[in-house]
């Protein structure tokens, strides 16, 4: 009985390495996983593969608790809103593009913005591109950053894939041995390992009794989390490290700021020079800037950016401040629906004005 015992325990073993070395699946299972919060309850499968294997709560209480699992911060995310399709709509031949980050990813514009037959998202994290514009049509487009990353931003035209010498190591064809490699070698195995095994809602009580031991009693956080000094919402602790390039709390020259700006207006004029009929710049403030700005000294990058560029802003930074809601996720890095919604308002009052 040993033996079958030994022998079984072993064969599972193996099947776990395995799994974990196949950096394909595992991408696979993180997407399943990870962003299963975006999909509405009505639109999931009730497979049993999705009962057995989807089972991670990690980020259906922020990308920050799911990190950290502080027991207090268990938020539960509120999912965006849709914006209907209206059957009075009558087509006007206009396209709106975005080219964002995490702020703006995974999210349905559709219908969001008047005016507009078709939103176009490029998500600026990854390649892409290039872009071509359909000539038949108006084109805008709206360059998203959030403060976290407009913080020493030089311009790479967005990160479009232009040729062969712009395309990234990770996005290019590899070899028989070096994908065998890869796999034997894979950086992440531990990783992955603990995504298979303990990545699972079972978990979860187990993690927050050690998170708030370390919290509560040893005073010890995720190396990527902080708690703001209300204590009423975690923070990425990159935007308040004085020691991080994207703090908002570290020294800030203007000779840092007037380089964005510059390469702000390159990207500018290369998209203009592409067919956009007009190009704007939309800054998302970081919660902490926000919510924290006594922290320590607010170097104001966002809105020192604003006041200096010559692109076409929409501008949320002073509308947020002034509003007395919530609008950020208080377990999670970034807006929550009512934050995006101030923003879209904010995109269609712009674009109404700057397109007519």
């Amino acid at each position: 009985m040993r033996k079958i015992t030994g022998i079984l325990i072993t064969i599972a073993s193996l099947a776990v390495l395995l799994t974990a070395m196949n950096q394909g699946f595992i991408n696979r299972v993180k997407q399943d996983r990870y962003f299963d919060h975006l999909t509405p309850d009505s639109a999931k499968p009730k497979s049993l593969y999705r009962k057995v294997f989807m089972r991670s709560d990690r980020w259906d209480y922020g990308d920050l608790y799911g990190i950290s699992f502080i027991p207090e911060y268990r938020i539960k995310l509120i999912p965006f809103k849709t914006y209907d399709n209206r059957a009075d709509k009558a087509p006007t031949n206009k396209v709106l593009y975005i080219i964002g980050d995490s702020f703006t990813a995974d999210k349905n514009f559709n219908n969001a913005f008047d005016g507009f037959d078709q939103v176009v998202f490029l998500d600026r994290r990854f390649p892409f591109g290039p872009i071509k514009p359909d000539t038949t049509k108006q084109n805008y487009l709206i360059m998203e950053f959030s403060e976290l990353n407009i913080a020493n931003y030089r311009s790479k035209k967005s990160f479009e894939i232009l040729n062969d010498a712009d395309v990234p190591p990770a996005f290019k064809p590899v070899s028989l041995p070096e994908r065998l490699g890869n796999i034997i070698f894979n950086k992440d195995l531990n990783k992955n390992i603990e995504l298979l095994l303990f990545d699972d809602k079972l978990f979860t009580p187990f993690k927050e009794i050690k998170a708030a031991f370390n919290y509560h009693i040893l005073g010890r956080l995720p190396k990527e989390v902080a708690v703001s000094t209300d204590k009423k919402r975690l923070l990425l602790n990159s935007t308040v490290d004085t020691t991080s390039n994207q703090s908002v709390f570290r020294s800030l020259s203007d000779t840092e700021v007037d380089s964005v700006n510059i390469s702000l207006k390159a990207d500018e004029k290369h998209y203009l020079s592409l067919g956009f009929k007009k190009v704007y710049l939309s800054l998302i403030p970081n919660a902490a800037s926000i919510y924290d700005e006594h922290r320590l000294n607010y170097n104001h990058l966002g809105p020192r950016i604003e006041n200096k560029t010559s692109v076409p802003l929409i501008s949320v930074y002073n509308i947020f401040k002034q509003d007395k809601r919530n609008l950020y996720s208080r377990s999670d890095a970034h807006w929550n629906d009512v934050g995006f919604g101030i923003w879209v308002t904010q995109v269609n009052t712009v674009l109404k004005a700057g397109s007519n």
